[in-house]
């Protein structure tokens, strides 16, 4: 399972590029912040006046989920540095390459590992670019979750959402839940789920828009 880790470990670290299309029809290559740095970027955002005039105010608004987020995964990482006996330098991309170096001399078991970083890397994507969002009702049939822990720490029903980008419906079609990251790709799957949740939960199974 090396190679899954460390592309787990690099969707996180490294930038990636994308093509994109003119309006004239040709194209070109854009590059993007690795995902932890674009979280990072994510966490504030100038505010300034329209004018320019002296008077006007300034300041920054704080994205509170994703500061709660990059906290989580810091700490995480720093977590793993220490058991690796690796310096903490409290920066994210840092850290994380410094523990998979150190991992890779380890005999520890790596699906915990993976299975943590792609989980980021779905909540960073997510946070950038949001799909649209469906909750059920039911509590996981993965973990038995009922709530999940929101950007701003507190408790939140619904923890598994149905998710899709309405460009691409079918194949983008998933459900993921919040808590444990279970996550049922597919039409095929999400209906599974559903289904599995009706018979669990027959009185209360039903979708709401959020």
């Amino acid at each position: 399972m090396t190679t899954e880790l460390a592309e787990a470990v690099e969707a996180l670290t490294r930038p990636s590029r994308t093509k994109v299309i003119r309006d004239d029809g040709s194209t070109t290559t854009v590059t993007h912040d690795p995902l932890l740095v674009q979280l990072e970027d994510a966490i504030t955002s100038a505010i300034t006046g329209n004018g320019g005039g002296a008077g006007e105010p300034s300041g920054v608004l704080v994205n509170s989920e994703a500061l709660y987020r990059l906290s989580v995964i810091r700490t995480q990482i720093g977590d793993w540095c220490r058991i690796q006996g690796v310096p903490v330098s409290r920066d994210a991309v840092t850290d994380l390459l410094r523990w998979h170096v150190a991992f890779l001399s380890s005999n520890t078991d790596e699906g915990f590992y993976v299975h943590a970083l792609q989980g980021w890397a779905r909540t960073i994507v997510e946070m950038i670019n949001p799909s649209k969002r469906i909750p059920l009702v039911d509590p996981c049939v993965a973990c038995g979750a009922y709530q999940y822990v929101t950007g701003d720490g507190s408790e939140s029903p619904n923890p598994v959402v149905v998710e899709y980008d309405q460009a691409e419906l079918h194949s983008s079609l998933r459900a993921v839940c919040r808590v444990c990251d279970e996550v049922w790709q597919g039409a095929d799957a999400v209906d599974e789920l559903v289904s599995e949740m009706k018979e669990k939960h027959p009185e209360t199974t039903r979708i709401i828009d959020e």
